[in-house]
């Protein structure tokens, strides 16, 4: 069957993401033709930077998860790395997207751009599928506030811990998630137990304290969620950790995946004079979030009792 492609990092899957792959999915239906997705699993630029630690917006497995909810046909990996990035244009558009995955159709945003020096852009892209005899289409900009929307704006967000406006140009809340693993007990030990998530070093952890919900299996629960250092108990230099406090909640779930959305940013993490002005900023912390979801819930997360 003949293929209708894109071609990208796709990282984050945002709201400008959504629009090509919406026109993929709707041009292969429309044609007949089978639609497939080309992602790089890391961004070209993290691969000249050098860069592998807190740099995506969403690993390759939640990616290719969520482009399967979007109902892309086909999903493929394309590694990116040096010797990719030396190849010309011209053979890129021959040997990859009409070679190796034997595109008839292709679509993509204005700004997309390949081959060596990214000579590959939208005026190259016009002139050689209209040669090849391929469908085109250039997509224009998402635009939230005034300003296009992209992975590196939503980067620049979420390293600030701006997740309300990271989320408004996703299209959806931002998550984190990885296995509960054993801490040092810090958190039980100020009588605020927390969940401590092994999160994979290159995902992006928006530094802060953060209202949240709080996934385990089927379970949903609320959360107050600290991303820092723990200044006011750990030497400095400390690696960023993410850490999870469940409301009405009491239960061990060392080993089991939990993942968390971040909805909205409390403050910043500060170091205190001492153990009892942290707990009672943690007291402040949950009820500020609790005034949060009552506020924003249209209906109340089930929860279990402590002991269920």
């Amino acid at each position: 069957m003949h293929k209708y492609i894109t071609i990208g990092a796709y990282d984050g899957l945002h709201l400008g993401h959504r629009r090509i792959i919406r026109t993929l999915v709707e041009e292969s239906r429309k044609r007949g033709f089978d639609s497939v997705l080309v992602y790089f699993p890391l961004p070209p630029k993290f691969v000249f930077a050098g860069e592998t630690e807190n740099c995506l917006i969403t690993l390759p497995g939640e990616r290719e998860a969520r482009l399967r909810k979007l109902g892309v046909g086909h999903i493929a990996k394309l590694p990116f790395d040096r010797k990719l990035s030396a190849v010309s244009a011209e053979r890129f558009f021959s040997d990859i997207i009409l070679g190796a995955y034997g595109a008839r159709g292709l679509v993509a945003g204005r700004d997309f751009a390949f081959g060596k020096n990214r000579s590959g852009n939208a005026e190259f892209l016009k002139k050689h599928c209209a040669a090849a005899g391929i469908y085109y289409k250039a997509l224009p900009f998402a635009v939230h506030k005034g300003r296009k929307i992209s992975s590196s704006l939503i980067r620049t967000h979420l390293r600030n811990g701006r997740v309300q406006e990271a989320n408004k140009c996703l299209g959806w809340n931002y998550c984190a998630g990885g296995k509960v693993i054993k801490g040092a007990g810090i958190g039980r030990s100020l009588g605020f137990p927390t969940a401590n998530i092994d999160v994979d070093p290159a995902k992006i952890l928006p530094p802060g304290v953060f209202a949240a919900k709080a996934r385990l299996g089927r379970e949903t629960f609320r959360a107050v969620l600290n991303v820092g250092r723990r200044p006011t108990v750990e030497r400095p230099g400390g690696r960023l950790l993410l850490e999870a406090h469940l409301l009405d909640f009491d239960r061990m779930i060392y080993g089991r995946r939990l993942e968390v959305e971040f909805l909205k940013y409390l403050r910043p993490e500060h170091k205190f004079n001492s153990r009892e002005a942290l707990q009672r900023q943690i007291l402040k912390d949950i009820a500020q979030a609790r005034r949060y979801f009552r506020a924003h819930e249209t209906s109340p997360i089930p929860l279990l009792a402590k002991g269920d």
